[in-house]
């Protein structure tokens, strides 16, 4: 296995304590910081790898798999979480937002299933500046809940807005990108 591709598991297997952290924020808040910086080393790491497979000439099928199942994963699995008044306090993602997010990822995960059942037709739908940008602005949006200690609502408020017009916008370009190559 290539180096970047052990990166995206490694990615993967940190989700588990991800979430032990968040889940024990309600109990001493100092996880919270914990969380943030084991989020921080998931982002860093999927730069990393990223870049290595790049840059080593090492891009293969299973990464092109297992790097977007780790972004995936870890940030639904974020958003379930902190949108739950059992394992969050206050700010939270209001559930609608978590709702928006998980759908897009969940649609696009069918979207990519679709793709490999449709063996006639060479479908490329590669990451492009505005999916990046959601990515970031899903991310951002997930680091300032776990600093929605130290930001005021209106700020939070300004950024949820953000992320679901972007996401929204995203999902359509994705989908008009894709229905166009079929």
């Amino acid at each position: 296995m290539s180096l970047p591709n052990l990166i995206s598991c490694a990615r993967i297997c940190f989700i588990f304590p991800f979430v032990i952290c968040l889940m024990q924020v309600q109990h001493q808040d100092h996880y919270r910081y914990v969380a943030l910086g084991m989020l921080l080393a998931i982002g860093l790491s999927d730069v990393l790898d990223g870049y290595l497979a790049r840059k080593r000439g090492e891009i293969t099928k299973f990464g092109k798999f297992l790097d977007p199942i780790a972004d995936k994963l870890t940030l639904v699995i974020a958003c379930v979480l902190l949108s739950s008044d059992k394992f969050w306090p206050e700010p939270r993602f209001p559930n609608w937002i978590s709702a928006i997010i998980i759908s897009r990822e969940l649609f696009f995960t069918l979207g990519i299933v679709a793709v490999f059942i449709i063996p006639k037709r060479k479908i490329v739908l590669s990451p492009d500046k505005l999916g990046r940008l959601t990515t970031f602005l899903q991310i951002t949006a997930v680091i300032a809940v776990l600093l929605g200690n130290h930001l005021s609502l209106t700020i939070l408020l300004i950024l949820w807005w953000l992320v679901v017009v972007v996401t929204f916008a995203s999902t359509v370009n994705y989908t008009y990108r894709g229905v166009k190559q079929l």
